[in-house]
């Protein structure tokens, strides 16, 4: 007669072989995952930017708290001065945090920092939702829309908010990636100085 045959595995190993796959691939994924203080922006062709005085120039539309002025902004217009250039959405979280960091810095700096804020396209973004951010944090800095993403590939951004610090003799100073204290940014406009 036929033998009944064992499983070699207990009922314990069943279950905990499944459970220790799926902890596997969650780790995996956590540890890819961009930190907690920026959001992941993807696009096909990043560009890597040298300590040079040769930053990608552009020109983008104005937004205002009702949309889009009919103005425009052209980056090259700024050299001479230090610039806070920062790289946003709308829709981040940390770039919302960032907003009264940055509308703080702006009354400190008056006229003798430009800021200027960069809302790119991702996750559906639009002139409007722009604008919609325009009117909720009270910005009274420049806010341009990149409807393409073409300047965040130009800059090599990969997530928001990424703030550039670019001297007078037209170089970056600094670059940061995720949410700052106002001291930090502070402290490196300062430095570009």
């Amino acid at each position: 007669m036929g033998q009944v045959r064992r499983s070699r595995f207990s009922r314990m190993e069943k279950i905990a072989a499944p459970m220790f796959i799926i902890l596997a691939v969650w780790a995996v994924y956590s540890f890819t995952q961009p930190s907690s203080n920026s959001t992941k922006i993807t696009y096909s062709s990043a560009v890597s930017l040298t300590q040079s005085n040769n930053l990608p120039d552009f020109t983008l539309p104005v937004v205002g708290s009702n949309g889009l002025t009919g103005q425009s902004v052209t980056f090259s217009s700024f050299r001479g001065k230090v610039i806070l250039l920062e790289f946003m959405e709308s829709s981040c979280s940390h770039c919302e945090a960032m907003a009264p960091v940055l509308a703080t810095l702006n009354s400190e700096y008056g006229s003798n920092v430009v800021l200027l804020s960069v809302i790119g396209p991702w996750n559906g973004v639009t002139a409007q939702d722009a604008a919609g951010f325009v009117q909720k944090y009270g910005v009274t800095w420049t806010i341009v829309y990149d409807s393409s993403g073409i300047v965040f590939s130009n800059y090599g951004v990969q997530a928001t908010p990424t703030f550039f610090i670019i001297s007078r003799e037209g170089s970056i100073s600094s670059t940061f990636q995720g949410e700052q204290k106002h001291d930090t940014l502070a402290g490196a406009i300062s430095a570009a100085a």
